[in-house]
């Protein structure tokens, strides 16, 4: 039975990296309209792919050669956020933390440059298995790289990769498993995924307009996003006073199709319940929510029922939400990560965008968007971000500003 958290999950650091910018300033400023969002291009001049499909590819962004550039961007929002948190490699090993990352590229997709090279010298492989097993295990090289001696998870659920890898460090802390928690979600461009969503239909020929009466479809895009869960006593112990928490999370799988969710946004609605159980609030509590909003006909549809249905349930109006996907594409098993960054970021800015990339909200859905901005009041304190995935699975993160 699900009830509420004996405490909070705080979150004393957090980073990012995406094409919404690298600092807090940048993506702010592109929310607030101050510079204009970049504009996806072919994926066949940025990758090793034959598509033509526009994504979001970040040029700034460099690592080494030979280095998984998955992993490059992990250890580069890894050391921003640690050092926001005030923490150094040697507390680090001093305390029980470990790691929670949500991925899909960096733990399947790297496989393919072994099976090729296994392939041209099957004789000469001797070590490859191990190597296979390190480069997709990115949780396991972080711990390795910092000395963590706490639990580690490399999440791989599609899509809530990196929404579930915060619930999951956040059952850690709540089971007593450990005191902190290193969360990342981080996925890079690959020609697999690119052709995958390619075949399967759904990518937009032009910058993706999640719940926009003429959406085509998503935009692919790459990114990495980290939070330091603590418990309140650990980030207390060390002198730390949090500006957010976690005050709640949710978990479910409607299983209705193998690439589609629920029309009916029975999945979402599940675990939206579960989250604010958790949390111990009421729907009317969240001023906004920060929706998984990927641009495609099904995903709009599922969610724009969930919260119809949910605020009918509760007997108010629909809560405020928009996708901020038209900033950065669809970032796989980065997104559900980076956007509960976001989600924290809005909260203390105060300032919800209209829905980018949306200009005529779809009639047919039962709720629409925010087509105007909205300012916050200076009491306000929860907002929500929701993720989907293949196979039906559904994530909710609930983020509370502390006072």
């Amino acid at each position: 039975m699900i009830r509420r958290m004996p405490f909070d999950p705080v979150v004393t650091g957090f980073a990012h990296l995406s094409c919404a910018g690298s600092t807090d300033a940048e993506a702010l400023a592109l929310f607030r309209g101050k510079r204009p969002p970049e504009t996806p291009r072919p994926a066949c001049d940025l990758i090793d792919s034959a598509i033509h499909d526009p994504v979001f590819y970040l040029d700034s962004f460099r690592n080494e050669p030979d280095a998984p550039r998955t992993l490059a961007m992990i250890r580069s929002v890894v050391a921003q956020a640690l050092d926001a948190a005030g923490l150094t490699p040697d507390m680090l090993r001093d305390s029980a933390t470990g790691c929670a990352v949500g991925t899909t590229i960096a733990h399947q997709f790297t496989d393919t440059a072994y099976y090729a090279r296994l392939r041209e010298n099957p004789d000469t492989e001797e070590n490859a298995p191990v190597e296979r097993f390190l480069n997709s295990n990115p949780a396991e090289a972080i711990a390795r790289e910092y000395g963590l001696i706490g639990p580690l998870h490399t999440v791989s659920n599609a899509c809530s990769s990196g929404a579930d890898a915060v619930s999951i460090a956040a059952l850690c802390l709540l089971s007593g498993q450990c005191e902190r928690m290193i969360v990342v979600g981080a996925d890079e461009l690959h020609r697999t995924p690119v052709a995958g969503f390619h075949v399967l239909g759904v990518t937009s020929p032009f910058p993706c307009r999640p719940f926009d009466s003429a959406r085509a479809g998503l935009n692919l895009g790459e990114a990495a996003g980290i939070v330091i869960l603590e418990t309140p006593e650990c980030a207390r112990k060390r002198g730390r006073k949090p500006e957010f928490a976690l005050r709640g999370f949710g978990m479910s799988c409607d299983a209705s199709h193998i690439t589609a969710p629920d029309a009916t946004g029975s999945g979402m609605k599940r675990a939206f319940r579960d989250a604010m159980t958790r949390a111990g609030l009421a729907l009317n509590e969240i001023a906004f929510v920060n929706a998984h909003g990927t641009g495609t006909v099904l995903n709009d549809r599922c969610e724009a029922e969930a919260f119809a249905g949910l605020a009918e349930e509760a007997g108010i109006t629909t809560p405020p939400f928009l996708s901020t996907k038209r900033f950065t594409g669809h970032t796989l098993g980065a997104a559900g990560t980076l956007e509960f960054i976001f989600t924290m970021l809005t909260l203390r800015d105060g300032f919800v965008p209209a829905s980018p990339g949306c200009k005529t909200p779809d009639p047919a859905l039962a709720c629409a968007p925010l087509t105007s901005p909205l300012e916050l009041p200076a009491e306000t304190r929860f907002a929500a971000s929701t993720s989907l995935a293949f196979g039906g699975t559904d994530a909710v993160l609930i983020a509370e500003r502390l006072g």
